[in-house]
């Protein structure tokens, strides 16, 4: 189904990644203050309006240049900003902050390349998996469950193993370009 043009409805998923990134300073501010129940109320609720922009925005054709470049920054900023005041507060090592932000910023260089390229490749269910990993481990690392570094070093596998098939997934399309 496709979102007439001139219809207000086609902003929300916009609007909600906006929201997003407003409440990621909110979601420190708790956090910072060891405010852990807030904070991941904050978190938790964030990340669904991710889930909901972005079913928005595919049921109705409501993509957007903007939603395609805020939408991830808002979900990797909220992430990583989790990742860190979880370390600062002692819930987790800061070592799944610097990996996840090393993969990030290989994924931002990678991409770059894709764009160049003019090839897309579009999320797979192994990088859904990985996200929804992770944000299981960031939730329990919230409420303080030590499990939760187990789940993180999982969803941190997975999420390595999505990035070579996105890899993978590019190379063949720029081969099939070029042939």
């Amino acid at each position: 189904m496709k979102i007439n043009k001139n219809s207000k409805w086609k902003y929300i998923p916009n609007i909600l990644t906006v929201l997003r990134l407003i409440v990621i300073p909110v979601m420190a501010y708790f956090m910072i203050n060891r405010k852990w129940v807030a904070g991941l109320v904050i978190f938790v609720l964030a990340e669904i309006t991710d889930v909901v922009d972005g079913y928005i925005a595919r049921r109705f054709d409501a993509t957007s240049n903007f939603g395609k470049l805020a939408d991830p920054l808002a979900d990797k900023l909220l992430q990583l900003t989790a990742l860190l005041l979880l370390s600062v507060g002692g819930r987790l090592p800061i070592v799944f902050f610097w990996i996840l932000c090393i993969k990030e910023f290989a994924m931002i260089i990678g991409s770059l390349f894709f764009l160049r390229k003019d090839v897309v490749v579009y999320s797979n269910w192994m990088g859904k998996a990985a996200a929804a990993i992770l944000f299981s481990g960031i939730v329990l690392a919230f409420l303080n469950i030590s499990v939760s570094v187990y789940l993180l070093w999982v969803g941190i596998a997975v999420s390595f193993a999505a990035g070579i098939c996105y890899l993978v997934r590019f190379l063949k399309q720029v081969r099939e370009k070029t042939e």
